[in-house]
């Protein structure tokens, strides 16, 4: 595969410079990989961590090359990673800490010293925790290598109230297949002869692997390739199939294919009886979903259904029906992941070649810091209540704001907001800003002035990941890895690591001694464990310790137990039962779309993943604003062309952004980018270009694991 197959392939051009390796990286036949010249770290522009080697010249960073050495990132450097020199030069970055000198929003703002900055918001969150406790504050974050650092300082200050990103993300996803396998697998798409996806658009939302594995299966191996999307997107156009589902009915096409599969008795019997719980209540379950149900309810035609699932199954082990990694779409996808995950099972793909596999992990030590007492208050989200098996660290998000917002169970007023934009993220920015208002105080860390620090009360200013050295990150999967993220450069403002403002804080919070050691010593302790000789040294070197040999078959043994209630893997769930859910997955039609409205579905490009990276030049000069796709019927009926301004409108916002006409959608559908449409003026590109997709999304979440659904929000749209 040439670099202008692989871009064709991409689809976007975003797969940038560098050497591009293709899946015969790992054949043994293949020669050592070139190691460029440089220091190794690992990127930050997504969650993916690819390893990358930056060039130095007089000090400044001149060029970021692919890391080759790491299995996961495929010697491999997309446009996003090679974007982040254009971050740490970006002359609208944070440089020094703020404090707000207006009314919110206002965007005026006084330049403060380091040690200003952490006594006001010491003595802010001091008089929130006299007055309420220290549960009246609110401690959120995204993923990062030093958000660990971040959550403990919430933590150590006595808060329950530690919100992380996964009810934003993939939330559903995870609980669906740990309640069914005891874990999260993953997807052996290198090696899958058969693939089905529904809406993980992999060729235009990167993640890697798996994205290098699907081109790898898909395009170079001609594995079978089954699409469902109400969309056509690029992964559409390489697919051997494209379905336009109709939205909210993946669970019932699931459903059908097991009644297929079992009815025919096309399933792996052996592996069914050795190693699942509850086969006799899923067959006896699915009996009423059949293929013809299905066509009513899907769009697919019955034919389509019998025919693709005999063919996944006969596939099989080498048959995947892939999970994909976004938020919940509809307030059923805990039911629809846990469908997947029980289809996979059913054809016995588990823990094989070409199937689902059980994670490695690559271990690493632990530094041991001085512990703090438990939280005394419960979690403002009432998540042990109201969503006993999601995940408690986690939280979840929306139904946190609203209680907030109601002042139940009681007060939150004091927000500390890290590597995260919530007004940008989360559905019904017009509820997320009534949050903010009704806070005593706001603080964010961050890099950049995002939408939520331009609301906030002191800003402050991380040093970029080039700039810094982070925490030794374990990587989880079939080719597992350790990552470090060491400093390249030194910082060019007056900036500082997560670690560095979390001590200050902590120092005049006293909370001092749980924080009592440096970076150094952190990853020190964790490199002691790592399974290589001289572990600090070689990762130093390095970049990554890794395993480049896959591993099968270890769980598929009469003495494995799996982590679940029955220690087998669960088709029919007792604890779902327990917890007043459907214990083999239900299917509810989902709402019709009312006359003269559409439903609203979002998606990513490869350039964009998250909405912090729009505004960088190079990126942005890729896709410089988003547009709202239309179907030519609907668009005729309302006297709308390409290029005309209309107005999006949901319950709960409206927008204006700019049309596109395309077959490219379903009729009943409207698709947006996210990323655009920023309130904060710092971030210029992007400032009022296009539409923010929170301001029109309604609140509405998943039932079991909480997860924000995203495809619930029905909007009106009229030429302007």
């Amino acid at each position: 595969m040439d670099r202008r197959l692989f871009m064709q392939v991409a689809g976007t051009g975003a797969l940038a410079a560098g050497s591009i390796a293709c899946p015969r990286f790992f054949r043994k036949a293949e020669a050592a990989p070139v190691i460029p010249a440089g220091i190794p770290t690992t990127c930050e522009l997504c969650p993916n961590k690819c390893s990358v080697i930056a060039e130095l010249r007089n000090g400044l960073i001149h060029k970021l090359n692919p890391n080759p050495e790491n299995p996961k990132s495929r010697g491999m450097l997309c446009a996003r990673g090679n974007a982040a020199i254009q971050q740490v030069y970006d002359p609208d970055r944070l440089k020094q800490p703020l404090i707000r000198a207006g009314a919110r929003g206002e965007g005026k703002w006084r330049p403060v010293s380091w040690e200003e900055a952490w006594d006001y918001t010491a003595r802010k969150l001091s008089e929130v925790k006299e007055k309420h406790g220290p549960q009246g504050t609110l401690w959120s974050s995204t993923e990062g290598f030093q958000e660990v650092f971040f959550k403990n300082l919430g933590m150590a200050f006595g808060s329950p109230n530690i919100l992380r990103h996964p009810s934003l993300c993939l939330a559903s996803v995870n609980l669906a297949y740990s309640m069914t396998f005891g874990t999260v697998p993953s997807f052996d798409l290198l090696n899958a002869d058969f693939v089905i996806m529904a809406g993980a658009n992999r060729f235009e939302s990167i993640i890697t692997p798996d994205t290098m594995d699907l081109i790898g299966g898909v395009m170079e191996r001609k594995a079978k390739f089954i699409y469902l999307d109400p969309r056509f997107t690029v992964t559409a156009s390489k697919a051997d199939e494209w379905h336009p589902i109709r939205p909210g009915t993946d669970l019932a096409f699931i459903l059908a294919m097991i009644h297929v599969i079992l009815k025919e008795e096309r399933q792996d019997k052996a592996f069914l009886e050795a190693f699942t719980l509850g086969y006799e209540q899923l067959a006896e379950h699915v009996k009423p979903y059949t293929p013809e149900w299905a066509e009513l309810e899907t769009g697919i035609a019955a034919k389509d259904i019998v025919r693709i699932a005999r063919a996944f199954a006969d596939s099989a082990p080498r048959a995947v029906f892939y999970a994909g990694r976004r938020s919940s779409w509809y307030t059923n996808d805990f039911q629809m992941r846990r469908a997947q995950a029980i289809l996979n099972a059913v054809v016995g793909n588990w823990d094989r070649q070409g199937g689902m596999v059980p994670n490695q992990k690559v271990p690493k030590g632990e530094f041991m810091f001085l512990p703090w007492d438990d939280p005394k208050a419960p979690r403002v989200d009432e998540v042990e209540k109201n969503f006993p098996l999601a995940s408690a660290k986690d939280g979840v998000y929306l139904p946190l704001r609203e209680n907030v917002l109601k002042g139940q169970p009681y007060p939150v007023k004091a927000w500390m907001v890290y590597k995260q934009d919530p007004l940008h993220s989360v559905p019904d920015q017009g509820r997320t800003l009534k949050m903010i208002e009704q806070m005593d105080f706001v603080g964010v860390i961050d890099i950049a002035m995002s939408d939520t620090a331009w609301f906030a009360d002191v800003v402050f200013p991380e040093s970029h990941y080039l700039e810094r050295t982070d925490p030794i990150e374990v990587l989880p999967g079939i080719w597992p890895a350790a990552v470090l993220r060491q400093q390249v450069a030194k910082p060019i403002h007056d900036t500082k690591p997560c670690l560095e403002i979390v001590q200050g804080l902590a120092k005049r919070l006293g909370l001092n001694d749980f924080f009592d050691y440096t970076i150094e010593q952190w990853v020190e302790a964790e490199a002691r464990e790592l399974p290589i000789a001289n572990g600090l040294e070689h990762i130093k070197k390095h970049g990554v310790v890794a395993f480049s040999e896959p591993k099968y078959g270890a769980t598929r043994n009469p003495v494995n137990r799996f982590v679940t209630k029955s220690g087998k893997i669960e088709l029919f769930s007792e604890r779902l039962q327990e917890a007043g859910h459907d214990p083999l997955p239900k299917y509810t039609p989902p709402a019709a779309v009312p006359e003269g409205r559409f439903r609203m579905v979002l998606g990513r490009k490869a350039t964009i993943t998250h909405a912090g990276l729009t505004h960088l030049p190079w990126l942005h000069e890729h896709h410089k604003e988003n547009d709202v796709w239309l179907n030519p019927e609907p668009a005729a009926r309302l006297g709308i062309r390409t290029g005309d301004l209309v107005e999006v409108a949901s319950q709960v916002g409206r927008v204006r952004l700019k049309a596109r006409v395309t077959e490219e959608i379903r009729p009943d559908c409207i698709f947006m980018l996210h990323g655009f449409g920023k309130k904060s003026p710092w971030l210029k590109r992007v400032h009022g270009v296009g539409a923010a997709d929170a301001v029109l999304l309604e609140t509405a979440w998943d039932k079991v694991s909480g997860n924000a659904a995203m495809h619930e929000t029905f909007v009106k749209v009229a030429k302007v």
